[in-house]
């Protein structure tokens, strides 16, 4: 139930005491006009009924108010906090976890859902809690006046609703169908705006045949579906509610009552079963809010990373696997009992063909996978012991995919480290050769980058993420090809910086290039997930196997070039 998504119990309380007696005064409303219209059928004195009628009406009125600004008020608490745990909770979850579907349903859910769930309240939920409660409250009361009619329209609520939970139940698949291939197209159209360059150069910016065109016929396909499964539910709810509603007329003309009560009661009954009508026209709402109470609940169902903050080991390596194993697929491992150590002030390069596990194995030491069996260890403890915050603040990451946040390029920096000052700023940005870009922007570092860094190119992206790491100043830091995009030149400033600060540093570097490669002081050929060889550069050319080869192979590749005639 959305109501339990809310913190603040007092308020759900009170706004559920609100619903229910304003549920009551609607009931007692309606009953009022069997004493109305009994007197003034008859000719007896109607006044104190009618100023009855009017008192209820006008406490109706208030109750109403506050049960929609009692709604308000609720949607708007869900709205702020709900936000903020979803937020916390995928914060908290395994990298792993987040799939490309998830993903999907984690963009759609954060930007949509809070604001539907809001709205929900005063405009779903409050009308749907009182068709169902007035004429529930409306069969009691006609207990009093009627017995035989009461017991009727007291039989007649849950054939109703059996009728409106049938219906509901027809759609369901459809609508389920309809929303999962509503959340595709929409993905699809992001990446036919997102991908236009690569679309236009392979010929295929056109939507007809395309994905996204796919995508749209799935989904007016589905949209076709939940309008034909709506159909018969629909039509049961309907005729349901007509029998129901002839049923208890009749009653009310063929029960020992005078003509006026019978009269009377006709109203009434024709009153008991408009609710019902309400609910039917909700009921395409009230499912859209079922799925988006789904899609929050998987959220906030996603595993969380724990721990607690780790002191550590004195003598302990910085970095050290010990026989990790893992899997993405159950019978196919990317790393199969891979072991070594990493030493504070040495570098070790993971060098291997693509494929060979090395960004798994990064990801692995980084907790965004936990491992199937073995341990990584960071400072002498096993990385699934450590808090996640407090091991991010170990650990300093360069990943090949640069990510940029839409902000400016100091903003960007600071992420590594928010309470830097200027001067380390400067000092990070001129050891990765960010400074030359500072330079050159009009706006120096007051420029914005646009989406993922959109107005830098490939090389300057990976010099703020380099700067950014080199800020944070972390006691291990691992780069996944850091200098891809770098040329020769910055390559090697950028590398001698990563070195100068890192006598303390324990630095782990997937690398191709054969000049980052002979820095090392320790090298890990990786094979099918396995360490296939380590050592020293010199022992390895020495030992000539499979590591010699792939340098040889490499030396060949770097020194090839197209003859000219």
């Amino acid at each position: 139930m959305i109501l339990s998504l809310i913190d603040d119990r007092r308020t759900v309380v009170r706004y559920a005491i609100l619903l229910a007696v304003s549920a009551l005064v609607r009931a007692a409303t309606v009953l009022s006009l069997v004493p109305l219209l009994s007197e003034l059928f008859s000719g007896g004195d109607a006044l104190p009924w009618i100023a009855a009628l009017a008192v209820l009406v006008a406490a109706g009125w208030a109750l109403d108010h506050r049960v929609a600004g009692a709604g308000f008020t609720i949607g708007f608490e869900l709205l702020g906090g709900l936000e903020s745990r979803l937020l916390d909770r995928l914060g908290r979850a395994p990298l792993g976890w987040f799939t490309a579907e998830r993903k999907a349903e984690a963009r759609r859910t954060l930007t949509s859902s809070g604001r539907e769930l809001c709205q929900a309240i005063a405009w779903l939920v409050t009308p749907a809690v009182n068709a169902l409660l007035t004429p529930a409250l409306i069969g009691l009361g006609l207990l009093l006046v009627a017995p035989a009619l009461g017991l009727v329209a007291l039989a007649a609520v849950p054939l109703l609703l059996g009728t409106l939970w049938a219906s509901m139940r027809c759609v369901r698949a459809a609508d389920d169908a309809y929303a999962s291939a509503s959340g595709q197209a929409g993905q699809s159209i992001i990446e036919l705006a997102t991908a236009q360059g690569a679309l236009r150069a392979a010929g295929r910016a056109s939507t007809q045949g395309s994905a996204v065109g796919r995508a749209l016929a799935r989904q007016r396909t589905a949209a076709l579906r939940l309008v034909g499964y709506g159909l018969p539910g629909h039509l049961l709810s309907g005729l349901a509610t007509q029998a129901i509603l002839l049923g208890l007329a009749a009653t009310a003309v063929l029960s020992d009552l005078t003509a006026p009560e019978a009269a009377a009661l006709v109203i009434v009954v024709v009153r008991f079963v408009e609710p019902f009508t309400t609910l039917a026209e909700l009921s395409p709402a009230l499912q859209n809010l079922r799925g988006t109470l789904a899609r929050v609940r998987d959220l906030l169902a996603a595993p969380v990373l724990d721990g607690s903050p780790r002191v550590p080991v004195a003598g302990a390596p910085a970095l050290e696997l010990r026989d990790v194993r893992f899997a993405y697929e159950p019978g196919d491992p990317t790393i199969d009992g891979v072991s070594f150590t990493v030493e504070r002030g040495t570098t070790t390069a993971v060098v291997g063909p693509s494929g060979a596990g090395k960004s798994t194995l990064l990801a692995l030491i980084a907790r965004f996978h936990e491992a199937d069996s073995g341990a990584v260890l960071v400072d002498g403890h096993d990385v699934r012991d450590h808090d996640p915050a407090a091991l991010m603040t170990r650990l300093g990451i360069v990943f090949q995919d640069v990510y940029l946040f839409e902000a400016t390029l100091r903003d960007n920096v600071r992420l590594g480290r928010p309470d830097a000052t200027g001067e380390q700023l400067r000092a990070a940005a001129s050891a990765a050769r960010l400074d030359e870009v500072v330079e050159r922007l009009p706006d120096g570092w007051d420029t914005r980058v646009g989406e993922r860094g959109a107005t830098l190119s490939g090389g300057e992206r990976q010099r703020v993420s380099i700067a950014r790491a080199l800020l944070k100043d972390a006691p291990v830091l691992l780069l996944d090809e850091a200098t891809a995009a770098l040329d020769t030149g910055n390559e090697r400033a950028v590398v001698g910086a990563l070195e100068a600060g890192g006598r303390e540093r324990a630095t782990l570097i997937i690398a191709h290039r054969l000049s980052t490669i002979a820095r090392a002081d320790r090298i890990v050929f990786l094979e099918h997930g396995r360490v296939a060889e380590s050592g020293t550069l010199a022992e390895l050319l020495a030992l000539d196997g499979r590591f010699a080869a792939y340098w040889r192979q490499r030396e060949q590749a770097s020194g090839w070039s197209l003859a000219t005639t």
